[in-house]
């Protein structure tokens, strides 16, 4: 397999990430808010077990097919750098980090969901709202770690050091959504506008994911003939 064919499946990784993660948001329907109380929890994971679960699942695969996303735009950017070490570095350790909390944010709800078929205790409902908590407030690390990748992939698009700087522009608003949900999502988390600007930030990064890989599907890196201006350079 040639460059250009390896090129393409980086690509590819990204829109199917990208469709994974829209998928998810589609199949679970709306979550209680964090003030919700156990038996409103309870009585929701039990009546959306299975959407929830394939929610789960989605995130958990979309998460792994962002690693490879990732990995193909280290490749990309080292190269169009010209070893400078500028944004490549940001890129790929910000997008681990994001995949790695989005997976690590699924098992709590998981866990419930698998749980949840069987009766639920007086003395574990509290329980109940610590596992649902931690699921919530794990989108606070999420939009900022998007605000991160979204930044830092965004300045290189806009450098043309890959897809386009249309591309990157719409990247910095990804960024400024994530980083407007994450604050949001610590100091007013039980309130209906985090969870409204957490889902915002998801559909809003899932779409622009999607148009950026589809932009380097079509047009392979490798096929650019780019000089990126210096970024240490005096």
């Amino acid at each position: 397999m040639n460059e250009r064919s390896w090129e393409r499946l980086g690509a590819a990784s990204g829109l199917v990430a990208a469709v994974l993660l829209l998928a998810a948001f589609v199949t679970a329907p709306s979550p209680p808010g964090l003030d919700a109380s156990a038996a409103t929890i309870i009585g929701y994971l039990g009546d959306h077990r299975v959407g929830m679960l394939t929610a789960s699942l989605l995130v958990t695969l979309a998460a792994v097919a962002f690693l490879w996303f990732v990995a193909h735009l280290r490749h990309v950017l080292q190269r169009a750098e010209g070893g400078a070490e500028a944004f490549s570095p940001v890129v790929l350790v910000s997008g681990v980090s994001l995949a790695t909390v989005c997976a690590l944010g699924m098992v709590p709800l998981t866990a419930l969901a698998t749980l949840i078929a069987r009766p639920v205790g007086l003395g574990e409902s509290e329980a109940v709202r610590v596992l649902y908590g931690m699921h919530q407030l794990s989108l606070g690390p999420v939009g900022l770690l998007v605000a991160l990748f979204a930044v830092s992939t965004g300045a290189a698009m806009v450098r043309r050091e890959l897809a386009g700087p249309w591309l990157g522009w719409l990247g910095m608003i990804v960024a400024v959504i994530g980083l407007v949900a994450g604050v949001s999502s610590f100091f007013a988390a039980l309130s209906g506008t985090a969870m409204f600007l957490a889902y915002a930030m998801g559909i809003a990064f899932a779409l622009w994911l999607a148009a950026a890989s589809v932009v380097m599907l079509l047009r392979p890196e490798v096929e650019r003939v780019t000089t990126a201006r210096g970024v240490f350079a005096r």
